[in-house]
Order: structure tokens, then sequence, then C-alpha cells
């Protein structure tokens, strides 16, 4: 139940079984949890040690032994506080010392970078929403897309694209649009901010692009699974050019807002 947010707290593995022991089983003492777990107990006592650190388990004595047992569950959510205000802290300082960070690497980082395989397209997509408040042109073809990232990967990217205020005017080839009510996060209109129209008849492609800023991420179809991001604004402002002749000669699709409530929904959660 709290594996994931225990991870966030950079809890060791066995603080965060032995915290899971004596959720289920109650109060116990270091041999037991020993037997339980299988951990040595000067193990035991030196994770103990850590959970008793932060808040979440206390000791008492009964019969001469030490017996281990949950403190104050309300103090869970008081260490993911303390965290995001170290987390925020943090990032107070990266932004502050980032233009000169920037100025910096600019002059070292590879105008362009290869990624291959699932893994590497969908780093290349997050990297996209790292700018926030950007407008940003894409080049879509949504079905082979759909198949080479993924549908949940999509979804989730989605959600955080619109929550950092990134929008996006897209064009989709005919042969490569899909439903929108089988899939509700590539909603069309304001809320969703997303500008989609349809590629004439008769032009199509397989690889895709997004543009933001001054950098262009390309993705391959499913079958080559690779994908390349060009940093140049002179290559940026070429394929700007091309996209914008190509949108003027492209008919709007419509947005379906009743297929899409459900995602939109989903971002206050």
């Amino acid at each position: 139940m709290f594996n994931t947010i225990f991870e966030e707290l950079e809890l060791p593995l066995n603080s965060r079984r032995i915290f899971s022991v004596l959720t289920e089983k109650g109060p116990s003492t270091a041999r037991q949890l020993a037997e339980r777990l299988d951990i040595p107990r000067p193990s035991i006592y030196d994770n103990v040690k850590i959970l008793i650190q932060k808040g979440l388990v206390t000791e008492r004595v009964e019969e001469n032994k030490k017996v281990f047992c949950i403190d104050d569950i309300k103090n869970i959510p008081s260490l993911l506080q303390e965290k995001i205000k170290t987390l925020q802290s943090e990032k107070e300082k990266i932004e502050k010392i980032l233009p000169s960070l920037l100025k910096q690497t600019s002059f070292f980082e590879p105008k362009i970078k290869f990624y291959s395989g699932r893994e590497g397209l969908q780093q290349i997509m997050n990297q996209a929403i790292f700018h926030p408040n950007t407008d940003t042109i894409i080049m879509w073809p949504m079905s082979e897309m759909l198949k080479v990232l993924g549908k949940d990967f999509l979804n989730e990217l989605n959600k955080k694209r619109i929550k950092r205020n990134i929008s996006i005017r897209g064009i989709w080839p005919k042969d490569k649009k899909v439903k929108l009510k089988e899939n509700p996060f590539l909603g069309i209109g304001e809320k969703h901010l997303r500008e989609i129209r349809q590629a004439p008849k008769g032009m199509t492609w397989d690889m895709g692009y997004w543009m933001y800023e001054d950098k262009v991420a390309f993705i391959s179809s499913q079958n080559e699974a690779f994908g390349f991001v060009v940093h140049s604004r002179d290559f940026s402002n070429l394929i700007k050019a091309q996209f914008d002749a190509i949108w003027k000669i492209s008919s709007s699709v419509k947005p379906e807002p009743h297929h899409t409530d459900v995602f939109l929904e989903s971002l206050n959660k």
C-alpha cells in the first residue's frame, strides 16, 4: 500500500518490509520480525531505527523485551510534505542558476541526439513537456504513434502536457487518424489545448515530429522504432514554414467533447 510513497521517501527496502509486517501483524519483537522476513536481527534493529527516526514506528518494553509497533499513521503525510518542501527549495535553486547553466552547456550540447526502442522514444516525448507554457506544432500519423509509443504512455503524457499549459497545433493524415471515442486523451478543443487539422487527401506519412521552441523531435513508425531530436533555430524555422503551408490547405477536425469529458475529469485527480 505504502511502497510507492516510501520509495519517494527513500526508505530502504527492508525498512519498508518491516513497516508492512507491523501493519499486517501488529506489534512484534525483533526476533519475530527476523523470522517473518528472513532478515538477520542486527539488520532488523538498523532498519527499525530508521523507521523510528522517521516517526513511523515506535518501541516499548514488554516483559523485558523490546516490542515495535506502528506509530501515528498521520505522520506519513507530514513526511511527504517535508519531502515536497525540500524538492521545491531545490527547484528554486536550480531555476536561479538555470540561465547561466544554459549558456555554459549550449556550447557542448549535441545538435542532434539519437534514440532507439520504445523507451528511447518515450524519453524523447517526455523531454518535450519539460518546457511549460509553450505553443508547439506536430505532424502526427496518430495510428502509428499509438503503436510505437503505447496508449497508456500517451494518456499520461497528455495529462502532464495540459497541466503544464503546453498547447498543440497538429496535422494528421487522413489514413492515420484514430477514433477519439476510443482514445479520449486525444481530445480536441480549448480545454485540451489541442487544435487538429486533417491533411489533404493523398498526403500521408509514417514518421511524426513534434516541434517545441527551437527543437524538433522525430519519431519513426513501430517498424523502425528510432527517433532523434534536432536542436537548431534554422532547422526549426524551416520545419515551421513547411508546417504552416500544409496547415493552410488542411481541413479542421471538430472536437467531440462528450467522448473526452472523462479524461478531463481525471486531470483533477
